[in-house]
């Protein structure tokens, strides 16, 4: 058993100073001052263990313990008390301590991977240099199985989105709108050139033999291109309906009313239209003078798609107005109730919109362009160049959507030069169609050619001017609300502690 040594405990007890040597006979504070700095840090990181050990009375050496028990004073007994305290309490502050630091690690290991998930960005490493934790060559990380699989999820979210019952509606009455004028306009269309006659007729000087179909005399020619132009119509509204109920766009609703209205004129205007067609091309069906015949016969399936395009007319209206009010709630949650957003937001919906009638426009033309004038002569440039921008519709409407939301100046420009383009190029057709050489090419369709081509340069200067408006919102607070809910996170200077990889 360990004996109590009275100088080093009297020389590392922090309550020292208030003890009187002199009251138990031990040696003077003079005698052990001298080592009392140097063994301090020693006695204060003395533990429990060590005074049980010191003064342990559950020892079988009874004598032993009385004897020692009878040389410590009631002070020294309260002093061992203090110390005891002392020390749990230092080791709770250890402990807390270490749960603090384990805590911190975690944090940090979680910022390496967001910044190595981040820096993963170079090609001249090897396939595992970023990896976190280290991998081995060959194989594969958690992060990687995860970055891997983002773009399958970002996939399934373009079919998988929060619905109401009024937007499954819509979908649904626009789905079999699109569905039934669709197999009228299919039907039309075999009459349309079943009646026709197999052999060309004889041209006019200076004109090259041409199918009836395509020929500038025949008058009904522009029916199959008014056909497929009425097809792409409602498959562009379905996805224009689509699109709507996913993003919530209030404007966009409104525009859905507004194309399905213009959709419901031109069923109308394909009742007259046809007919006038028919009567002024009765040379180029076989018998000669059927055409009559078919134009009774036809009367009944257009009559079937007014019908079917007035009363969706009807129900979309409900519909979209019971969308507009809920929509309007759900935007009022996700910009709140500031005036200037709520400004800025708009700006923002009208631009998405017009963006899409520009795309439908453009297309429109464009078919009814290639295939009204440009296929009778496939040797002119026009043609071929018609065919080449025709696809780059898609790029550019991409660029215009990705430059908003993403607030990109550079981006935004580029699409600005794109549009300025687009008035000019189509200012070129509405000439062309009317001075030149080649106005014959226009006979029959030219009022129908200028009306998509007039429709195409009022949304694109409205783009245009709707795009200045978003350009000068661009670093005003919007861009955080467009990009809620898109991939990762949208405050990476938290996840990441400031460094962010971000391409505008």
């Amino acid at each position: 058993m360990q004996h109590y040594n009275h100088n080093s405990y009297e020389q590392s007890h922090p309550l020292q100073s208030d003890y009187d040597p002199s009251s138990t006979g031990y040696p003077s504070q003079q005698q052990h001052n001298n080592g009392q700095y140097q063994q301090q840090e020693q006695g204060y990181q003395r533990d429990d263990h060590d005074y049980n050990q010191s003064y342990d009375f559950s020892n079988s050496n009874g004598d032993n313990q009385l004897s020692n028990l009878h040389q410590i004073s009631p002070l020294q007994l309260d002093q061992l008390q203090a110390q005891r305290q002392y020390n749990q309490q230092q080791q709770h502050y250890n402990d807390a301590d270490e749960v603090l630091k384990q805590q911190h690690y975690n944090d940090a290991d979680e910022v390496l991977k967001q910044q190595h998930r981040v820096a993963r960005t170079s090609d001249n490493k090897s396939a595992n240099h970023h990896l976190y934790p280290p991998q081995p060559n060959g194989s594969s990380s958690s992060i990687d199985m995860q970055d891997g699989s983002s773009l399958k999820n970002n996939f399934s979210t373009l079919f998988r989105f929060p619905c109401s019952t009024n937007g499954k509606a819509l979908l649904l009455v626009i789905g079999l709108e699109a569905l039934l004028v669709i197999i009228i306009q299919i039907i039309i269309v075999i009459k349309y050139f079943a009646a026709l006659r197999e052999t060309p007729i004889e041209p006019r000087i200076g004109q090259k033999q041409m199918p009836p179909y395509l020929d500038s005399g025949n008058a009904s020619r522009a029916i199959p291109a008014y056909l497929i132009v009425f097809v792409f119509a409602q498959l562009f509204q379905l996805v224009l309906a689509w699109d709507a109920v996913r993003g919530q766009n209030t404007i966009e609703m409104i525009g859905i009313v507004a194309f399905n209205m213009c959709c419901f004129a031109y069923s109308i205007f394909e009742i007259t239209q046809t007919k006038k067609s028919l009567s002024e091309s009765t040379k180029y069906f076989e018998p000669e003078g059927s055409a009559e015949l078919l134009n009774q016969s036809l009367v009944p399936l257009i009559g079937a798609n007014v019908v079917v395009s007035g009363l969706s007319q009807c129900v979309v209206t409900w519909l979209a107005y019971q969308l507009f009010q809920e929509f309007g709630w759900k935007i009022y949650k996700k910009i709140g109730a500031d005036p200037r957003m709520k400004r800025m937001y708009r700006a923002y919906q009208i631009y998405v919109v017009l963006i899409k009638m520009d795309f439908f426009f453009f297309v429109g033309f464009s078919i009814q362009f290639i295939y009204l004038s440009l296929t009778k002569d496939t040797d002119d440039p026009e043609y071929w160049l018609t065919i080449v921008v025709l696809p780059l519709t898609l790029p550019i409407l991409y660029i215009a959507i990705y430059a908003v939301r993403h607030e990109s100046r550079r981006w935004m420009t580029i699409f600005l030069f794109a549009m300025h383009g687009g008035v000019a190029y189509f200012v070129f057709k509405v000439v062309r169609m009317y001075v030149g050489s080649k106005i014959a090419n226009y006979n029959g369709i030219k009022i129908f050619l200028t009306l998509f081509a007039s429709l195409c340069l009022i949304t694109i200067l409205a783009t245009i001017s709707n795009a200045a408006v978003c350009y000068r919102n661009f670093g005003k607070g919007l861009k955080p609300h467009l990009l809620k809910g898109t991939r990762g996170p949208q405050d990476t200077s938290s996840a990441t502690g400031g460094r962010v990889l971000e391409i505008d």
